[in-house]
């Protein structure tokens, strides 16, 4: 897991959340990086999820990944 795709990622998260939109599939981001291995960025995903800097959220039938910024508080 590379710190540049890492950089990357957040980066267009952050973009990508300035709208109404917060929540994404890992689908989108691997959307997001074309030119990417796919494997490559869902493992950095999976990195920046255990790091907490994405959470998981979840609807009961669909699971999203979004800034932890941006996570609901209880």
């Amino acid at each position: 897991m590379s710190d540049d795709l890492k950089a990357r990622i957040i980066q267009l998260f952050q973009e990508k959340s300035k709208g109404d939109k917060k929540m994404f599939y890992i689908r989108d981001v691997v959307k997001w990086l074309p030119d990417e291995d796919r494997h490559a960025v869902q493992n950095t995903v999976q990195g920046l999820l255990d790091e907490e800097v994405l959470k998981y959220w979840s609807s009961g039938s669909s699971t999203y990944v979004m800034l932890a910024e941006f996570f609901p508080k209880e």
